[in-house]
């Protein structure tokens, strides 16, 4: 067989192998847009928790910035801020990196507000350190995170922890409407029972060990990855303040262009600053949007989650 001959036919396989999927995509993306005009429907008919369905189904099939701003939105309208807060953060990340500046600032903007209403915990962990994982409502929290305040909506949680050998323990938290900080100590777990007998065999995969949630890792990656994201947002941030503060440390050394030693020394370390906060920032945003687009499009039980960001463009958003 010639060579022109077998790339004909991979050509061919190929094209017959994408068309379902092709289809597929746009039958996604019909329905998406019929969700999200739903959901429209509904949030200016004052129905918040179905515009707040629609929206997120939408986004399940057809992720899209509009509809995570419009969805941020909703949950905003439904008291669950710190979910609209973050969707806030991540959506203004992602349009800063597509360029939309009306975006970012409307985005940017009502995460500022919302953000002196929060309410936050912080887990006060056993001295051992002997815990192997950390859940709440469910959704693993990477290990990085333990330790940093965590902000809820308002309502009642479930934090789950286990370590190997330990008895799994979960701990209720309540989070009052009105902004608060809790401390949540989290018991030193006690030692789990020997097993009596054998019981039931584990399901197992293909390869050996036990058949994982769909999409758990991918979840646990964009957890992580977006801890990054917004870590180096605040980075960039807490440089940008310093960098304004040098600034005018030279600006009161100087006469025009001339400047003292201070003036000087003051002028070089607001550039470099100025530097690290851009970085931070440009950092920031790209991590911040990976991870978002791992969890919220990660399969749960065989399906896509129930939330990603939409892409960089919707006509008719608002």
């Amino acid at each position: 067989m010639s060579a022109r001959y077998s790339l004909a036919i991979g050509i061919a396989v190929t094209a017959l192998a994408a068309a379902p999927c092709a289809d597929a995509a746009t039958a996604d993306e019909v329905k998406a847009e019929a969700l999200f005009r739903d959901g429209m429907q509904k949030f200016d008919t004052g129905q918040v928790a179905g515009a707040c369905a629609a929206f997120t189904e939408s986004l399940r099939l057809d992720p899209k910035l509009g509809t995570l701003l419009n969805l941020a939105l909703c949950h905003e309208k439904q008291g669950k801020l710190a979910t609209a807060w973050l969707e806030y953060n991540t959506g203004a990340a992602w349009a800063t990196q597509n360029a939309q500046k009306e975006r970012r600032e409307f985005a940017n903007g009502h995460a500022l507000t919302l953000e002196g209403q929060l309410s936050r915990i912080l887990l006060q962990l056993p001295p051992a350190r002997e815990l192997s994982s950390v859940e709440i409502d469910g959704e693993p929290l990477p290990e990085p995170r333990w330790y940093l305040p965590l902000y809820l909506d308002p309502g009642e949680h479930a934090i789950a922890v286990s370590a190997p050998g330990k008895q799994r323990r979960t701990v209720k938290v309540v989070v009052p409407r009105e902004p608060s900080a809790q401390l949540i100590p989290i018991p030193t777990l006690l030692d789990a029972p020997l097993p009596t007998d054998a019981g039931p065999p584990k399901t197992r995969t293909a390869g050996g060990g036990s058949a994982p949630e769909a999409g758990g890792t991918q979840r646990t990656v964009g957890l992580v990855v977006g801890g990054a994201g917004i870590a180096g947002l605040t980075a960039g941030a807490i440089f940008g303040i310093l960098t304004i503060k040098k600034r005018d440390d030279s600006a009161a050394h100087c006469a025009g262009s001339v400047c003292d030693a201070q003036g000087v020394q003051a002028h070089d370390d607001a550039q470099t600053l100025g530097l690290v906060s851009t970085i931070g920032f440009g950092v920031g945003a790209a991590a911040l949007v990976t991870g978002a687009i791992l969890y919220f499009t990660a399969p749960r039980g065989g399906v896509q989650a129930t939330l990603g960001p939409r892409g960089a463009t919707l006509s008719g958003v608002f």
